[in-house]
């Protein structure tokens, strides 16, 4: 015979299985911690909401809820189409608007639109916030990105905001070809290299400039670094190998492991080296710049940079969507903190004409002694 004790909890626990088996609200009771409270939810407005409620839906925004409460506009959950839809091969070549984007106190803020681009004939500019796009309001940079780029020869329409007017701009997509960098003799003896983008040729490209440069005769270098919105970290520590002599490039900061070093291992450039930056200087570009103006292997001029010093790492789940979460922030070698503060350059000098006169003054004066 059952004991009468046994028998209470055997009925008691046949009757939450039988709630369980008929669904509803039950479930929110039943399962008392915080994943119990999200299934018990779904559960609930799945039974007692007027209409078919999609169980998946439901699912994904409980999950992107629970991305968004980091409160950082750089971590974000995204469905495996989104995730597509977003992750653009920087080889080089897209179809958008040509801008970057990045987040300053917590609007979407543009840095300085790229030359030839519909950004630039439109007339946006550097600090220009998105509000919307195509009339949704935007709350982080990968939300705004995502809807920005699309087919080339399709219409997008941007809310901005400009200091406190707020004005709707429509622009046509197109393809944008950025090519890694582009090299030049400005003067005698003077080289020059736009660096534009850190792509998967960054590295090769800059190399070949540098020797090409060097065999031409050139004595000092002029890197360009304005309007380059970042990209790879790797083809910047790559790249970093011709500029800074052998040392720290840079520290990733994390909050559960140890801090990890990026290193330099080359000689350096062997030649005076004058960096350009502005507000679209951003990202490993300013893990560049900043590594030169720390490790005294070349001198800044233009303006302060946009201030994105922060890595993202990309989480993929089983059914193809994406976790992508700031996992650590870039500091100088010096141990400056380059995320929401960006670099003061050595030599500050406003307009893009006014700084590239600047440095080859400065350039020829490295070569020639002051007169």
């Amino acid at each position: 015979m059952m004991p009468k004790r046994r028998a209470v909890l055997l009925c008691i626990a046949s009757a939450v299985l039988a709630a369980v088996l008929a669904g509803g609200s039950v479930l929110y009771y039943i399962y008392t911690g915080p994943l119990g409270r999200v299934y018990g939810i779904v559960n609930l407005v799945d039974q007692n909401f007027y209409k078919p409620v999609d169980r998946v839906k439901a699912l994904e925004g409980a999950a992107r809820g629970v991305v968004a409460s980091v409160s950082d506009p750089y971590s974000v959950f995204m469905n495996k189409l989104e995730w597509e839809n977003f992750n653009v091969r920087t080889s080089g070549a897209y179809s958008g608007i040509g801008i970057t984007i990045g987040v300053k106190d917590n609007r979407i803020q543009m840095a300085q639109p790229m030359k030839g681009t519909p950004a630039e004939e439109a007339g946006l500019l550097a600090n220009d916030v998105i509000v919307k796009v195509d009339g949704k309001l935007i709350y982080t940079s990968d939300e705004a990105a995502s809807l920005i780029r699309g087919p080339a020869g399709t219409k997008v329409i941007l809310t901005i905001m400009r200091g406190t007017a707020s004005f709707d701009v429509t622009l046509t997509r197109r393809e944008i070809i950025i090519p890694a960098s582009t090299h030049s003799m400005m003067e005698k003896n003077v080289g020059y290299i736009e660096l534009v983008s850190f792509n998967e040729h960054s590295a090769a490209e800059t190399s070949k400039a540098v020797q090409d440069l060097k065999n031409q005769g050139a004595k000092v270098i002029i890197l360009d670094l304005r309007y380059n919105g970042g990209g790879y970290v790797e083809q910047c520590r790559l790249i970093a190998e011709m500029f800074v002599p052998k040392g720290v490039l840079t520290t990733l900061k994390y909050k559960s492991q140890p801090d990890e070093l990026y290193q330099t291992k080359g000689n350096g450039l062997g030649l005076p080296l004058f960096v350009l930056v502005n507000k679209g200087t951003a990202s490993a570009s300013e893990i560049l710049a900043g590594a030169i103006q720390d490790r005294k292997s070349g001198t800044l001029i233009g303006d302060g940079t946009f201030g994105k010093g922060l890595v993202q790492g990309a989480f993929f789940l089983k059914d193809g969507s994406v976790v992508k979460v700031t996992t650590a922030e870039y500091l100088t070698p010096s141990g400056r903190a380059i995320n929401g503060a960006g670099l003061e350059p050595d030599v500050k000098v406003a307009g893009d004409e006014a700084q590239l006169a600047k440095a080859l003054e400065l350039a020829n004066v490295a070569i020639s002694g002051p007169k």
